[in-house]
């Protein structure tokens, strides 16, 4: 069952830690909300991040939940 998305939104967060080879990073928002950045989400290759880069996150919130699920990087 899948839940439907409420809203759309985005956000600017700094990147945390990068794990190229587990296909995942965290970044963090300016409310301290943390991020997940997965390999199979849309945006550029996973190791063109770095750590200290500012990525813009598309958010999708559900009811109950929020889920990142696209980015882009900044810089």
């Amino acid at each position: 069952m899948t839940t439907p998305i409420v809203q759309l939104h985005q956000v600017l967060a700094t990147v945390q830690e990068v794990w190229p080879q587990l296909g995942l990073a965290y970044a963090t928002d300016r409310d301290q909300r943390c991020w997940g950045i997965t390999r199979s989400m849309p945006g550029a290759a996973l190791d063109t991040l770095s750590e200290g880069a500012t990525v813009r996150l598309t958010i999708e919130r559900h009811e109950g939940f929020d889920l990142a699920s696209a980015w882009s990087a900044l810089n």
